[in-house]
């Protein structure tokens, strides 16, 4: 009886070691199946966010942003700026020496100097701020002629103002053109580049140009060492502005020995 009972016992532990070793391998298994899903799962996650990473860093790189540098218009178009006149510029002539050699070089020092109340536009170029020179005697007949027509034109008592100053513009002007057309010499016989000048309160501006004791005229634009050289004499020098009517310096006088 006992040797029956025994191995009753032995096969009923038999049989439950079996059940549990199944039960083991399941939850094994079970448990084997859900880390592989969880690591996929978590590969899965770092393989997105890498090509998360790298799409947005292409996005960036692709749209590159360009940094430039603008010049600030100036609020006043240049089309409303006015032009200069005789009022808002004083043209200034002086030179270091008044006697130069006959053959030689005088500097002299034109300078354009703000009066006016608001900006304006003038051009310093030879080409229209034109430096001029005479022979004195030539100068001094224009003059007196200019002055007769002045006179002429002030006989009649009962003129108008109004006509009276149309006489003395025409007077200027044709100083001024007479004084351009018998100069022995000018700056503007050959052509040059303009020289634009957005003049202001305080504003001037100075340059220098040299004169070879030479003449221009009957010649033209021709190379400064191939131009005559002017007889010995008292000469005149001024700036007249082609551009800006009434506008032109002071006479300086230059003796060539």
């Amino acid at each position: 009886m006992r040797g029956k009972g025994q191995q009753r016992g032995t096969n009923r532990l038999r049989n439950m070691s079996a059940a549990r070793r199944n039960m083991y391998l399941r939850r094994r298994i079970f448990v084997s199946v859900v880390l592989i899903l969880l690591l996929s799962l978590l590969v899965f996650c770092v393989i997105s966010l890498g090509k998360g990473i790298a799409a947005i860093g292409t996005t960036f790189s692709g749209h590159e942003v360009n940094v430039t540098k603008k010049a600030v218009p100036d609020p006043r178009p240049v089309g409303l700026t006015k032009r200069c006149n005789a009022r808002d510029i004083r043209l200034e002539l002086s030179t270091k020496s008044q006697n130069v050699p006959m053959g030689g070089s005088v500097e002299l020092t034109e300078r354009f100097v703000y009066e006016g109340n608001t900006s304006c536009l003038i051009d310093a170029s030879d080409m229209n701020a034109v430096l001029a020179i005479n022979n004195a005697t030539d100068s001094e007949n224009n003059t007196a002629n200019g002055g007769d027509k002045s006179n002429g034109g002030n006989t009649d008592n009962t003129g108008k103002d109004a006509h009276k100053e149309a006489d003395d513009t025409q007077v200027k002007n044709a100083r001024k053109n007479d004084f351009l057309s018998h100069a022995v010499w000018r700056s503007d016989v050959c052509d040059g580049t303009l020289k634009p000048l957005l003049m202001a309160k305080g504003d001037r501006y100075e340059k220098k140009i040299t004169w070879n004791t030479n003449a221009t005229s009957g010649v033209g634009c021709v190379a400064d060492e191939n131009l005559p050289k002017v007889n010995r004499g008292t000469y005149v020098a001024r700036i007249v502005h082609k551009r800006v009517p009434g506008l032109h310096s002071e006479p300086v006088l230059i003796n060539v020995q």
